[in-house]
């Protein structure tokens, strides 16, 4: 017997009085105190799709879900109504990660970038332009404001770390007396701030995209030469850094076989099954790094890779 079933839901919610720091004055020798002060709204669309069949001694099913989030924080609780979550700045990485008024929840924060400085005359010309002090294989900074000059007035939103679409497959199917079930996982429309590309550190090791820096004129239109003197801050946070964290991950499959009742029974076992499985065994992305799937350590470090350990195989 053939059954298909399905499942739509919407939802919007509202939450109001969430936990935010409230800051005081430094004279006031107290650390900030937490007041019940910000709104955020969420919404989305939840879907939920099955289908399961017959053909002789063939039966199989298939289970899909997948859920929609747009996410808007209403009000932040404090008197700008934006906030810094995350920041290096005692390195030339700088704030990251912000919350604002009106924007999703929280967001990558940088600068935009127009590619690498090829020559001395592009150097040059971008010197000229916003009084720096650049040199050819450097990165070429967005004036985003457009005042006339490279500053922090120009960071902006570069991305976040909150998925658009997750979503989950369920496949089975028995035949005779074997089964096979897989279950595969992913998320689409997150990005991934990919924290251990800085280059604001000399002496540490580097993952193989170092091999992809630029060497010379025409070698590298994304990531900038190496070097210990950086005039050009070109390790700044910035879209650099932001990397597509969509995936898709085979989180589980299993193949098995069960005896013949007749057999099992024989030796007065009831049912005996051996089976072969395995985690993780394949993961389609577009992410360089260990692993598209980062645990959060807070909800302001969603998407941030700082070299995770990668989930086993």
């Amino acid at each position: 017997r053939s059954a298909l079933t399905f499942g739509f839901d919407y939802f919007k919610k509202t939450t109001t009085g969430m936990l935010m720091d409230q800051p005081i004055p430094r004279y006031g020798g107290k650390e900030a105190p937490i007041a019940n002060a910000g709104d955020m709204e969420n919404s989305g669309l939840e879907f939920e799709l099955g289908y399961r069949g017959r053909a002789g001694e063939f039966t199989y099913f298939i289970n899909g879900n997948a859920s929609y989030l747009t996410n808007k924080l209403i009000k932040l609780g404090n008197e700008s109504g934006e906030a810094i979550y995350e920041n290096a700045g005692a390195t030339g990485l700088g704030p990251y990660v912000k919350g604002k008024n009106g924007e999703v929840f929280p967001f990558f924060y940088g600068f935009k970038t127009d590619g690498i400085l090829q020559n001395q005359a592009e150097a040059d010309a971008y010197n000229a332009a916003y009084s720096k002090n650049a040199r050819p294989g450097d990165v070429r900074f967005v004036d985003y404001n457009n005042d006339g000059k490279i500053d922090d007035d120009d960071r902006t939103k570069i991305g976040k770390g909150m998925p658009d679409w997750t979503y989950g497959i369920n496949l089975g199917a028995e035949w005779k007396n074997f089964d096979l079930s897989m279950f595969f996982q992913g998320t689409i429309g997150n990005d991934i701030f990919d924290y251990s590309m800085r280059g604001d550190i000399p002496a540490m090791n580097r993952p193989a995209w170092i091999l992809d820096r630029w060497t010379g004129e025409g070698t590298s239109n994304r990531l900038p030469r190496m070097t210990n003197a950086n005039p050009n801050g070109n390790w700044a946070s910035s879209d650099l850094y932001i990397k597509d964290g969509s995936y898709l991950r085979l989180k589980n499959i299993q193949l098995g076989y069960t005896l013949p009742n007749a057999i099992s029974r024989s030796v007065s076992i009831q049912k005996f099954r051996v089976y072969v499985a395995a985690e993780n065994l394949l993961t389609f992305t577009s992410y360089d790094g260990f692993d598209p799937e980062i645990a959060s350590g807070g909800y302001t470090t969603i998407g941030i890779d700082r070299g995770i350990y990668p989930q086993a195989r």
